[in-house]
């Protein structure tokens, strides 16, 4: 994969000018996403003869390491492409963010939960990709550390802190934050994922674009984990909100919408106050 791309751009003028662009661009980003299978295909073979030989590849700590080591690999091989172009920066961005928006992202985060959990009912996923998730993820600190701390670290550094930043630097940000929440939504492989990543990557990105923060990414998606990580150990066989409460159908309407305009008073918020942030920068 070319680390370094060009594409053509229409000036002003006549003429069109051969234009350096950043990594990743939209194609390079579909890119990780096969690198990522390879990787994960080249990781599992060896996991396959060692469970064949029946040892648990999914002891605690193995368990950790089955999620961490592909897509380590996955962040090491992208962030050689990243530093060799010109056109990105040296460093991912740790900017602090404004604590005041803390709240607010708090219950926007789970509103989202609320949001994808109702979505994930309406099409459950089926029994034995349940069961391979299980296995995967353990029920004790193991299973925490890979869910809520390994993946918002390495998942916000891959899709926001490399892919992200360098689409917002080769496109509008609207169109890299929506191809970044595609990409993201695509890096689950599996299609039960991909509507909550969708969903999630474009709030995650649309943060990050505002904030150019890791860490509030990070922080928002250790909450969503965390929670998620949560229910699953505690109530594994839920599927909705009345496996938890005694719900009706137009209860969880309302809870959707609810959790629906609750998101949309977040983003309203955000916006007025990151126009404010700006007004003030500019009268400086």
């Amino acid at each position: 994969m070319n680390q370094i791309t060009t594409e053509k751009e229409v000036n002003e003028g006549p003429f069109e000018a051969e234009v350096e662009m950043a990594y990743p661009t939209i194609k390079q980003g579909w890119g990780v996403i096969g690198l990522f299978i390879l990787v994960a295909i080249g990781y599992g073979i060896p996991m396959g003869v060692l469970l064949v030989m029946e040892v648990d590849i999914y002891g605690d700590l193995l368990s950790l390491l089955n999620y961490i080591v592909p897509i380590v690999v996955l962040i090491l091989i992208t962030r050689i492409w990243w530093r060799k172009n010109p056109q990105n920066k040296g460093v991912l961005t740790l900017n602090t963010f404004p604590i005041v928006i803390l709240p607010v992202v708090v219950i926007m985060t789970l509103a989202f939960l609320l949001v994808n959990i109702e979505i994930t009912s309406w099409v459950p996923m089926p029994d034995w990709l349940l069961e391979i998730f299980k296995d995967a993820v353990k029920p004790n600190i193991w299973g925490f550390l890979t869910v809520a701390v390994a993946a918002p670290i390495l998942e916000e550094v891959l899709m926001r802190g490399i892919v992200l930043d360098g689409l917002l630097r080769n496109y509008s940000p609207w169109k890299a934050i929506v191809w970044s929440a595609v990409l993201f939504g695509a890096l689950h492989l599996n299609p039960w994922q991909f509507v909550v990543g969708l969903l999630m990557g474009s709030a995650l990105g649309y943060l990050y674009w505002k904030t150019k923060s890791l860490y509030l990414c990070i922080f928002i998606h250790f909450v969503n984990n965390s929670i998620g990580f949560y229910l699953m150990m505690s109530y594994p066989d839920m599927s909705n909100l009345s496996d938890l409460y005694e719900l009706g159908t137009m209860s969880r309407v309302f809870i959707f919408l609810l959790a629906v305009f609750v998101i949309w008073q977040s983003y309203r918020f955000f916006e007025a106050y990151f126009n404010k942030q700006t007004s003030k920068s500019n009268l400086l």
